[in-house]
């Protein structure tokens, strides 16, 4: 194509990674030419479709220089539309390079001010390459020039320079940069950050990166070209992860700091201003909707508040004084129940509540529904059918909760555990017909026994009770045999029960209740007993009454779901929920909380 024009008799050699502007001005220094622009227009080449890469120009000085044309136009940045140029195998925006000035790497200037040693490389325009690849220390600004058409004339530009003290990089520092010459050299790659366009990719984990390293307060233009490298560095460890541990470091940048001390324009201001400024390209789309999601979802942003050039569809979470105006609920309330869900704490310094994190939306939802729904004691005292008195005794024992467990607070009850206890009951009735049955007050005067215990022997000893056909009884419906109350407490001593009775009140054999002893998992007690007066180790009647609420035999299971129990026990070992680590004789036994933990987390999936 350009065989009519011949090599000039006197050449410079082509220094690997070089660019065309570049050996434009070495050529033309080499040859008696001051300016690049004036040896241009002599040999006829268009010297700004030189700057720009066009093939056809850079051809030309090739074939003048008599070097390979393909070698050249690989390391000079191409225009190839408005605002975008190809250099290697990427295609970067022109906002990725640093065209106005140019840099030099210092040790390649140190032989002196010689033509051979004066080679631009096009990769040096990139803004985010600031070292040189041979000799690893950072590249220095060349003085500027006046006339803004020798911006590209290297040779030029080194009339003013003073030679400087090359500054060596850190190698751990220069992973970013090998990942952005890597790209230009072979293309993108696979992954995340790969499909993600250069000049995206690149200054994301300059800019992430300044946040990790130097903190939320940085002013970028302070930022030296060392501490740019190894922002960028920071940040590439964790963009190249995906987008999961880019929300991830997000939330931990979030949580460094108590919650409700700053919302996240002052916890991420660097990066988010930084973000907020480039909301004219949309290439950063992906990453201002991972962030503006974060935020979204993580901060109590209020329904229609705009982030990052979009309004908030909902509120995700609430903070206490969202909550407030929201619902109207006091912090006093809310924050003693998400302290019971481990959502915050009470303060050591002071009787308000700390946020663990923002509530979430439904959470708070479920607690406003809940606390309109509570019932005072006496109100309580009526639905269950007994007197207040007997109310805080029920409460005292804990037959029945109150709704927040301090006890310095007003007694406030949930429908749904009077609800609770009234179905234990029920769950004891019995269709059979006994002579002379007694209700429960009156059983208690006929053994001098308070009305409070006599229940919780009930339900511990499961007595059958009888209804008299009510569909929903109150407590003063139930009836009982008074000899089969006699009986349980004759059964129980000093709060201690024998394993036979252990091993009847929970349904497995003497053999389980004795290695439940063993591993301590129920509490034993050395009991004295009455008849023989010899010494024999007892089960706590409050560990048997808390294993049963804590703990569930695949017998039980099974009967639950319709399975046979050897089946439950198999399925049960597919999900991963082990029994408890009992002998091979023992009943097969499930925490209960597991099987539970296993629900939600299918409900979630």
């Amino acid at each position: 194509m350009f065989s009519s024009l011949k090599q000039l008799p006197l050449t410079v050699d082509l220094v690997p990674g070089e660019c065309a502007t570049s050996l434009g001005s070495r050529l033309a220094r080499r040859n008696g030419v001051q300016r690049l622009i004036t040896f241009c227009s002599d040999v006829g080449i268009d010297y700004f479709a030189l700057a720009n890469g066009d093939p056809q120009e850079v051809g030309r000085l090739a074939a003048l220089a008599g070097v390979d044309s393909a070698c050249l136009q690989m390391n000079t940045p191409q225009l190839i539309e408005p605002g975008w140029f190809r250099l290697g195998e990427e295609r970067i925006k022109f906002t990725a390079f640093s065209r106005t000035s140019l840099r030099s790497c210092p040790a390649c200037l140190t032989a002196g001010l010689h033509v051979d040693y004066s080679a631009h490389h096009g990769l040096w325009q990139l803004t985010s390459v600031r070292t040189c690849a041979v000799h690893g220390c950072y590249l220095v600004p060349l003085p500027p020039r006046q006339n803004g058409n020798d911006t590209f004339d290297i040779m030029r530009m080194l009339e003013e320079y003073v030679p400087v003290e090359p500054a060596p990089a850190r190698a751990d520092d220069l992973e970013l940069e090998r990942y952005l010459r890597q790209r230009v050299k072979t293309g993108a790659g696979d992954g995340w950050l790969g499909r993600l366009p250069y000049h995206v990719a690149a200054q994301t984990c300059e800019g992430f990166g300044l946040l990790l390293t130097r903190g939320a307060d940085t002013k970028r233009d302070l930022v030296a070209p060392a501490e740019w490298a190894a922002a960028g560095t920071a940040g590439f460890r964790v963009l190249c992860k995906g987008p999961d541990a880019f929300r991830a470091k997000l939330k931990d940048i979030q949580m460094a700091q108590p919650i409700d001390a700053t919302l996240y324009r002052t916890r991420f201001r660097v990066f988010f201003e930084w973000l907020r400024y480039r909301d004219d390209d949309p290439d950063f789309d992906s990453i201002r909707d991972i962030v503006r999601d974060f935020v979204f979802r993580n901060f109590p942003i209020a329904e229609g508040q705009v982030v990052l050039g979009q309004p908030c569809p909902e509120q995700y979470v609430h903070s206490f004084a969202t909550a407030r105006s929201t619902f109207g609920i006091s912090s006093w309330q809310l924050g003693r129940r998400l302290a019971a869900c481990g959502l915050a704490q009470r303060s050591n310094v002071s009787k308000r509540f700390i946020l663990s994190d923002y509530a979430p939306a439904d959470v708070v939802r479920g607690i406003v529904t809940e606390v309109d729904a509570l019932l005072n004691a006496t109100e309580a005292a009526e639905r269950v059918g007994v007197d207040r008195i007997m109310m805080t005794k029920f409460t005292a024992r804990g037959l029945i909760p109150r709704y927040y467990a301090e006890h310095n607070t007003t007694p406030l009850y949930h429908p749904r555990d009077l609800a609770a206890f009234l179905a234990k009951l029920s769950g004891l009735v019995v269709k059979d017909d006994p002579q002379d049955p007694l209700d429960i007050p009156e059983a208690s005067r006929r053994l001098s026994v308070p009305m409070d215990r006599v229940t919780e022997v009930i339900l511990e000893n499961r007595i059958k009770l009888y209804a008299n056909g009510a569909p929903q009884p109150h407590f003063r419906d139930f009836r009982l045999s008074l000899d089969a109350l006699r009986e349980a407490f004759s059964a129980e001593q000093e709060g201690a029960v024998t394993p036979t009775e252990a091993a009847k009140r929970l349904q497995v054999s003497v053999r389980t209740v004795r290695g439940l002893l063993d591993q301590g998992i129920l509490e034993p007690r050395v009991v004295e007993e009455r008849r023989t007066a010899r010494t024999r180790r007892y089960v706590s009647s409050r560990s048997v009454e808390k294993f049963a609420g804590e703990y569930i035999t695949v017998t039980t299971l099974a009967a639950q779901s319709g399975r046979l129990p050897g089946a439950e026990a198999i399925l049960q070992s597919d999900r991963g929920i082990q029994p408890l680590a009992l002998d091979s004789r023992c009943n097969t036994i499930y925490r209960r909380s597991d099987l539970i933990w296993v629900a939600e987390a299918s409900f979630f999936v």
